[in-house]
């Protein structure tokens, strides 16, 4: 059987109008706008939805004080260069969305429908995508110290070129899910690993997380 690959989002950004940080309050409806060097420290984005936007080298606050985008959805959309020591936006959603050169601390993206999402060249010190819905989705040159996906449900989800240091997968649901090139120091949920791909050398890497996590002794 194959591994199916993500398959890739489709975004055609024509000419944007300049957005301002007065243009973004909870449910606004922004369509084809701009945002370059915005600080979006303790703004209200609640409910908002970014359609066709490009945001670039957006500060999207501190960890005490960051934009508050639970509920948010984006589609069609661009986020380049930007810093969110905490990106708070649960029960959002990202459709036909590309994330790159970001740095992310804390991403409290739980409960998130994500499809057709490319996030590339990311260094995301946690990503929570529990209880999260992932399809079509690549995670491509990134560093994530930690991701989780627990009681996730993910289809053609890849991690080309990326490391990865924990992965959390307590009760998933996976599918397609291609790890090969992976090298976590630390697996939990390995009972969840149906439905994901790894190579040989990965196979032997994991030889004793895996005899660990299903209480074998290797002696």
């Amino acid at each position: 059987m194959t591994t199916e690959a993500p398959r890739a989002p489709k975004i055609k950004l024509g000419q944007l109008a300049p957005g301002y940080l007065g243009d973004i309050g909870p449910e606004e409806f922004l369509e084809g706008m701009e945002f370059n060097e915005l600080d979006l420290a303790e703004v209200d984005s609640t409910q908002a939805t970014y359609l066709d936007c490009s945001l670039s080298r957006v500060n999207f606050g501190a960890a005490e004080s960051p934009v508050d985008l639970t509920g948010a959805r984006f589609s069609g959309s661009k986020i380049e260069d930007c810093r969110a020591d905490t990106l708070t936006m649960p029960r959002g959603s990202l459709i036909h969305t590309e994330i790159s050169g970001t740095r992310i601390g804390a991403g409290v993206v739980h409960d998130n429908v994500w499809e057709k999402v490319v996030v590339s060249n990311c260094r995301i010190s946690y990503l929570n995508l529990r209880a999260a819905k992932l399809t079509d989705v690549e995670f491509r040159d990134c560093v994530i110290d930690e991701i989780d996906l627990d009681r996730a449900k993910a289809n053609r989800v890849s991690f080309p070129g990326s490391t990865v240091g924990v992965l959390q997968c307590e009760g998933a649901t996976l599918g397609n899910v291609d790890l090969r090139g992976l090298q976590p120091h630390k697996i939990s949920g390995v009972h969840s690993l149906r439905g994901t791909t790894i190579d040989e050398m990965q196979l032997m890497l994991f030889a004793e997380l895996f005899a660990s996590e299903l209480g074998i002794t290797v002696e």
